[in-house]
């Protein structure tokens, strides 16, 4: 009798071991091939490149000076002209293009500063803007890309504290003189003018 007792101790404790080496297997096997290395001669994950549609802002590098005429509200200073100067150049492994700006001071404004990044969404197949400057405006847009020299930006954001529907249209009208038209939506379809500016890119500066 004992000895029967015996055998089945050791067959319950064999069909327990058996039970958690089967449960335990899975888990070490993930285990195992998580912290397995790749093979030998396995290809290292390439370097992102940036997409090739940056290439269509290469004839917007460069520092360009600027007088600007501008229609604003009388609470934003109304009709007036003044000077400016933007240097854009690549950043960020050349998937962005930024622009540094900056308004020179009139007898109704302070001077301002500003910047304003590029870039190109492949997955909605838009250029892109981000914008923000030194009186807490900030803007975000998309253009179909240059169409015969022009870019038509349509943007949203918020300008001294209001948010505003805007359009940019910036026109190269040779290699060293382009033009800027600013529009904002009044109402719905309705556009009007919030800026001219005409620039010349600077001699021997990029």
């Amino acid at each position: 009798m004992h000895c029967r007792k015996q055998d089945r101790m050791k067959l319950i404790a064999s069909l327990a071991a058996l039970g958690f080496a089967v449960a335990a297997s899975p888990a070490l096997a993930q285990d195992k091939s998580e912290g397995k290395k790749p093979a030998a001669g396995s290809p290292p994950m390439g370097a992102m490149k940036p997409p090739a549609e940056m290439a269509k802002y290469k004839d917007m590098v460069g520092t360009w000076k600027c007088n600007s005429k501008m229609h604003l509200p009388p609470e934003m200073g109304g009709e007036q002209t003044g000077t400016s100067t933007m240097t854009i150049k690549g950043d960020m492994n050349g998937f962005w293009m930024v622009g540094q700006w900056k308004m020179d001071k009139t007898k109704t404004m302070p001077a301002m500063t500003g910047t304003i990044y590029w870039g190109y969404d492949p997955a909605d197949q838009k250029f892109v803007e981000v914008g923000l400057d030194s009186t807490g405006s900030w803007m975000r847009g998309t253009s179909d890309g240059p169409q015969n020299g022009t870019w038509v930006w349509n943007e949203e954001g918020v300008m001294m504290g209001k948010k505003m529907t805007t359009r940019t249209t910036v026109t190269l009208t040779n290699p060293s003189e382009l033009e800027v038209r600013g529009e904002v939506e009044a109402e719905p379809g309705k556009w009007m003018p919030m800026e001219e500016d005409s620039c010349k890119k600077a001699k021997g500066v990029t």
